[in-house]
């Protein structure tokens, strides 16, 4: 069965696993998640996130709402094992009827990209979005899934940013 990556990065946490989902610590990094490709929260949620980008991301990104910040995309980018890794993608722009941004995390594969690199995004292959107003994560469809399969103690810690996740 192939395994998708998911980063959780901005969190810095470690995240438990359950059933389908296996974590992987790196040193200096955010922990990855491995997801199963069958995985049907998440797959609702990654569904989520694209019927809502145009609607509620990309809205708020040209409002230039001063309450609104850290916009970011979750990307889909194919490895060579097969199935994929999503990467956060931050520091988002629209020019030229595209979105650019910096890559946030140092792949786990060989994919083309490293942490840092800036990159055209591919919204063909979005997997998740998000974006702060004031402290509301507005999207973050994929870490809410995840945020389920955590411990209390990683939830406190998440919590200790002082966001709040709708």
């Amino acid at each position: 069965m192939k395994k998708i990556f998911i980063t959780v990065l901005f969190l810095l946490i470690a995240v438990s696993c359950e059933n389908k989902r296996e974590k992987v610590q790196r040193d200096g990094e955010p922990d990855v998640v491995l997801v199963e490709t069958e995985d049907n929260e998440m797959n609702t949620a990654i569904e989520s996130a694209k019927k809502t980008f145009k609607s509620d991301f990309h809205q708020a990104l040209l409002s230039k709402n001063p309450n609104f910040s850290n916009f970011t995309i979750k990307q889909k980018f194919d490895t060579p094992s097969g199935g994929g890794e999503h990467i956060w993608i931050g520091d988002i722009i629209f020019d030229n009827g595209k979105y650019h941004g910096i890559i946030q995390n140092e792949p786990m594969e060989p994919i083309g990209v490293k942490l840092g690199d800036e990159v055209a995004v591919n919204v063909e292959n979005l997997s998740d979005w998000m974006y702060y107003d004031i402290n509301k994560v507005k999207g973050a469809y994929t870490v809410k899934v995840l945020r389920k399969t955590m411990s209390d103690e990683e939830k406190k810690q998440m919590d200790s940013q002082g966001l709040i996740y709708e």
